[in-house]
């Protein structure tokens, strides 16, 4: 399973000038995001407000591998522009991004961990090499949400939550692709369904030379039931496809096949406009097994166990669990990560240097632990963190000025990598990366760079910290 875990430390800086200096760029904690919220008066009993919801999804194979014209399908963070007609993308052209406002995209690499692919490694494997047509050959790469928000009720298994953000679905090196916008996910009961505005445009395969917008419209993206709703997250391991029959405007749909089955009808519908509709429902084809949907999970901070009213005299009640199994081999242990403090940072002074203004501080230590064994999945964990702009009142500062570098404070090396000094934490940025279950201590000095023009102030923002293990 893969889990993503977010907290937020917020900031301020204070910029002040006296003729020619800037003083006074001191960052101070504002506390951190707990992923928890007072639920509001109208909120049904057991409902808790949930915040920072991350969310992570493969799709399914299909939308990572080979294919015979243009290298490969693969995902991408935001909107893509219009390329004017079916064709292939170029680096060029700009549309290739793994990261995007709350959108990134990932793949693992040999030692399991989840990374950012290039353009230039779009559509290899884990190992390094092109992927191909193959049923077993895909690159494996998800789409991650974070910043959601919503209200979950462990206790009925309901819950509804939604993400700000886009992706975009291309297939054949870019002759056709669509995006998802701002996904919502509904449960009630156990039951439910994720849906997202999708939009695009139309072309296919008989006629290439078709290409038209297609207006938004809301889809079902996936399908589910028999879901726990729980304390700490929503997992979907088997979103409805196998045996899933639908109506077909094109290729007829293949029912005999050991994986036949679909996507919703809503969504082969919308891709019957843009050329892909049979790449979502079993066609006969080789590339059929490819096509199965993967689950998905949203993952937020836990929620507290809403309280028991007592029970009038005379009652005898009693609760009977849910009989435990117990797996061979079974996990034991657990992942997890906090602020060593809630003190945030403390850039210091501004000190000026030449036509530019620069403070640097560090982020308080963010101490992982990682006890998992056993079981049969592959460990490893990987945490990155993203700033919004700083700003105080109509003035801003963008995040793109501020930069960090990396430090293993505490751990194994063997196991644990410290990320690259980076510049721009407007973009995720990688704090550290384990090939292994291993805690450790990182830590990171930040530096902010401004130019002797900006306003003084008091400016704030807040640092994101994602882990996903």
């Amino acid at each position: 399973m893969t889990a993503v875990q977010e907290r937020t430390a917020g900031r301020s800086s204070v910029l002040a000038r006296g003729g020619a200096t800037l003083a006074a760029a001191g960052l101070i904690a504002a506390g951190l995001g707990l992923g928890l919220g007072a639920a509001p008066a109208s909120a049904a009993e057991g409902d808790a407000t949930v915040e920072n919801v991350s969310f992570s999804w493969q799709l399914n194979d299909e939308t990572g591998g080979g294919a015979y014209f243009g290298g490969c399908n693969f995902l991408v963070a935001g909107t893509a522009g219009d390329t004017g007609s079916s064709r292939l993308w170029t680096e060029a052209d700009g549309f290739y991004k793994a990261a995007e406002g709350n959108v990134t995209i990932t793949k693992p690499n040999a030692a399991g961990e989840q990374i950012a692919p290039t353009w230039g490694t779009k559509c290899q494997n884990a190992a390094g090499a092109a992927v191909s047509p193959s049923p077993a050959s895909t690159t494996n790469n998800r789409v991650n949400f974070a910043a959601g928000a919503g209200t979950v009720n462990p206790a009925t298994d309901t819950g509804t939550i939604s993400w700000d953000g886009d992706f975009t679905i291309v297939f054949y090196g870019g002759l056709t692709y669509w995006t998802v916008s701002d996904p919502v996910l509904d449960v009630v009961n156990g039951v439910g369904t994720l849906t997202g505005t999708a939009s695009g445009y139309g072309t296919s395969m008989e006629d290439m030379s078709q290409w038209v917008p297609i207006a938004p419209e809301t889809i079902d993206l996936a399908t589910f039931d028999g879901v726990d709703v729980t304390a700490t997250g929503i997992e979907v391991s088997t979103p409805d496809y196998l045996g899933v029959e639908v109506t077909t405007a094109g290729s007829p749909q293949n029912t005999t096949a050991a994986t036949w089955g679909s996507f919703p009808q809503s969504l082969v519908d919308f891709n019957a406009k843009t050329g892909q509709s049979s790449y979502w429902y079993s066609s006969g084809g080789a590339a059929d097994p490819k096509k199965v949907a993967k689950g998905f999970s949203a993952s937020y901070a836990e929620i507290a166990a809403p309280e028991v009213p007592g029970t009038p005299d005379g009652n005898v009640e009693v609760v009977i669990p849910e009989a435990a199994v117990t797996p061979v081999d079974p996990e034991t242990g657990s992942f997890s990560w906090a602020w060593a403090d809630q003190n945030g940072a403390d850039l210091g002074t501004a000190v000026q240097t030449g036509d530019t203004f620069v403070a640097n501080g560090s982020i308080s230590d963010v101490a992982v632990t990682d006890t998992r064994a056993g079981g049969t999945a592959a460990y490893g964990w990987t945490v990155s963190g993203q700033s919004t702009d700083f700003s105080n009142g109509t003035d801003s500062i963008s995040a793109a000025n501020l930069g960090w570098a990396p430090e293993l404070i505490a751990g194994n090396a063997a196991n644990v990598t410290a990320g690259s000094a980076a510049t721009g934490l407007n973009t995720a940025q990688l704090l550290a990366t384990s090939n292994a279950a291993a805690s450790a201590t990182l830590g990171a000095d930040l530096t902010l760079t401004v130019p002797t023009t900006t306003q003084q102030g008091a400016y704030s923002a807040t640092l994101t910290i994602s882990a996903i293990s």
